[in-house]
């Protein structure tokens, strides 16, 4: 009895890769990455709200909202990396935020269509 339980659970370990329906990809355009992590001890800054568009000549353009937690003035470097497929494409940029404040920075990716990021894209963004 035991055996024709054991072969029968198997049986069934075998075949459940078979039974199962293939994955399909989003449709849609694909969402920038998480914001940068803004620690709790009040003395970083991080990117809080990262948002895209096509620029009028059809290339990528990125909004990143950098917030600083400190109570100081601080100066940083926004860092967004473009990845498409096997392709990257980095940008950055100074920015000095009052303390407890927020700027908005805007950054062009001119080598990178709009189109080609909104089928397959995704970014990453970083303060440094």
């Amino acid at each position: 009895m035991d055996r024709r339980r054991a072969l029968a659970l198997l049986g069934l370990a075998l075949s459940a890769g078979c039974a199962s329906v293939p994955a399909t990809g989003p449709r849609t355009p694909p969402t920038p990455g998480e914001p940068t992590a803004v620690s709790g001890d009040g003395t970083s800054m991080g990117v809080t709200d990262l948002r895209v568009e096509e620029a009028e000549a059809g290339h990528l353009r990125v909004h990143a909202t950098v917030v600083n937690r400190a109570d100081a003035e601080r100066t940083g470097t926004v860092r967004i990396r473009v990845t498409i497929g096997e392709d990257r494409t980095e940008r950055t940029r100074e920015v000095t935020v009052a303390g407890g404040g927020e700027r908005t920075v805007t950054l062009d990716f001119e080598s990178v269509a709009y189109e080609d990021f909104s089928g397959n894209g995704s970014l990453q963004s970083s303060v440094v």
